[in-house]
C-alpha cells in the first residue's frame, strides 16, 4: 500500500459503496489491535441519506461533507471495558481509513471531541441523542466514506517536517 498517497477526502460522487466493500472495512475494524484484545469499541454504520444528512449537522464546521458521503461509521469507545478505550478506538478508526483507501474509497476522520453544533449543542450530545447511543459510550470519531470526487497528490518530502524526528533522545 502506498501510504503517502492516502489523503483525507471530503468530496464524494453519488455512487453507493458495494456491500462487499463495507463488509471488508467492518471486518478490518473488528480485528484491529487493541490493548489486551479487550475490543473496547462499538461501531455504527450509517448508510441512509436522511441519517447522513442529520449527522452532517453534528458540528458547526467540518461535518458538512457527510451530506455527500455514501456511508459513515461512528466509532465509539467504552471506558467501562478498558482505560485505553480512546487509543484502541482511534486505531480502529485509522484501520477503517486504511482499508477504505486500499479499496479505492475516500475517507475523512471527523473529530467531535470538544466540538459544537451550529446552535451550540455539544456535538457528542447531538449525535448520542439522534443515534440512540448509550450514555456510557464516548464518540471517538466519525469516518466518512465514499467514492472520491477529488484528487489530491501524494505527500512528498516537502510535506514532512523531519525536525519532528529525534534520535535516541529529544
Amino acid at each position: 500500500m502506498d501510504f503517502l498517497s492516502r489523503r483525507s477526502i471530503r468530496k464524494y460522487i453519488s455512487q453507493n459503496i458495494e456491500k462487499e466493500k463495507l463488509d471488508e472495512i467492518l471486518k478490518v475494524a473488528l480485528t484491529a489491535p487493541t490493548g489486551r484484545n479487550l475490543k473496547p469499541f462499538e461501531l455504527i454504520l450509517i448508510k441512509e441519506k436522511n441519517a447522513l444528512n442529520k449527522l452532517s449537522l453534528s458540528k458547526s464546521i467540518g461535518s458538512a461533507m457527510l451530506k455527500e458521503a455514501n456511508a459513515a461509521i461512528i466509532v465509539l469507545g467504552n471506558p467501562e471495558i478498558s482505560n485505553t478505550w480512546n487509543e484502541d478506538a482511534s486505531i480502529v478508526s485509522f484501520s477503517i481509513q486504511l482499508k477504505a483507501f486500499e479499496l479505492e474509497l475516500g475517507s475523512c476522520w471527523i473529530n467531535v471531541k470538544d466540538r459544537k453544533t451550529s446552535d451550540n449543542t455539544e456535538s457528542e450530545e447531538y449525535i448520542k441523542n439522534n443515534f440512540n447511543i448509550p450514555s456510557h459510550l464516548k464518540i471517538v470519531s466519525i469516518i466518512s466514506l465514499g467514492y472520491p470526487n477529488e484528487h489530491k497528490p501524494p505527500h512528498d518530502d516537502k510535506d514532512m517536517d523531519f525536525s519532528k524526528i529525534h534520535l535516541e533522545k529529544y
